[in-house]
């Protein structure tokens, strides 16, 4: 017996190579299915962690007063959202957020004590 000589023979590779790997329709499909779902799953989950952590982002630097958190300042827990990621934000959410929510600083708040409603315009005359 010489070098190359044996009894097994060369697969045919023109037919695999025309045709494509043997596989049953009915599992690929079965697969691409299942693979499509599972993605379309993982990318509404990651989209919905992003959106929570943007959510408790945005609220933990809307808190107008250090005092308003159930614990920390509004420092620690920027650090911790930013840092942490959706945990962060899953903890801010459970353990640090005010009780009300937080108030956006707007017209009405000033040094965390709310002002007066301005006074009604005088009549046209």
């Amino acid at each position: 017996m010489t070098w190359g000589d044996s009894d097994c023979r060369k697969p045919d590779v023109s037919r695999v190579a025309a045709t494509g790997p043997r596989v049953d329709d009915g599992v690929y499909a079965r697969f691409m299915v299942i693979g499509g779902a599972a993605l379309l799953f993982f990318f509404l989950l990651a989209a919905a962690g992003l959106g929570i952590w943007v959510w408790a982002l945005v609220d933990a630097i809307q808190v107008p007063d250090d005092s308003m958190y159930k614990a920390g300042t509004k420092l620690i827990w920027v650090l911790v959202i930013v840092l942490a990621q959706f945990i962060g934000a899953v903890i801010y959410l459970a353990a640090g957020r005010p009780t009300g929510g937080a108030r956006s600083l707007g017209p009405s708040v000033v040094g965390g004590r709310d002002l007066p409603p301005p006074p009604p315009p005088p009549p046209a005359g």
